[in-house]
């Protein structure tokens, strides 16, 4: 069971969930590739393949890093609430309240256009920020969100016409 699925509350649906996309990992894995290949192919200058050691150690440790992050990431819509995790040791979370959402963001580079990922920014009240990074397929995140404060605006409405009557 997910991270979000697990902190549901009572009456509360999961409507959208998405994890990191998979660019985290393109440049820790490209350059641990390209140093690897070095190390191989320096084997008769023992000092290169020393220096190309140790970065390829600090390669691999951030790919790992990277690696551990993407799997342990997770980004949901509920029917009540915009969720987030991200870490596995280190956790951090957002929780934002859909009634309490003023503004959501995207933003997405030439890159990311290209390859269906962005970054979206939840406003909420009292001016708290919340970036969500690398989220794939960012323009339906947003749009899920939308439909969703739509229809809390509108249940509030038909509750405030029931109140009237």
């Amino acid at each position: 069971m997910s991270y979000i699925e697990s902190n549901l509350m009572v009456d509360e649906e999961m409507v959208h969930i998405t994890r990191l996309h998979p660019i985290i990992l393109l440049f820790p894995a490209a350059a641990t590739s390209l140093l690897a290949g070095s190390f191989a192919i320096l084997e008769s200058v023992p000092y290169a393949q020393l220096v190309v050691a140790v970065f390829l150690f600090v390669s691999l440790w951030r790919l790992t890093d990277r690696l551990i992050l993407f799997l342990s990431s997770e980004f949901g819509v509920t029917s009540k609430r915009v969720l987030g995790k991200t870490g596995f040791i280190r956790r951090t979370s957002l929780d934002i309240v859909l009634g309490k959402v003023e503004a959501i963001r995207l933003s997405q580079s030439i890159l990311g256009r290209v390859l269906n990922y962005g970054d979206i920014e939840v406003t909420g009240t009292g001016g708290t920020d919340e970036v969500l990074r690398f989220i794939p397929d960012p323009l339906v995140f947003r749009k899920v969100v939308q439909e969703q404060l739509a229809a809390l605006e509108e249940g509030d409405r038909k509750d405030a016409e029931s109140v009237h009557r």
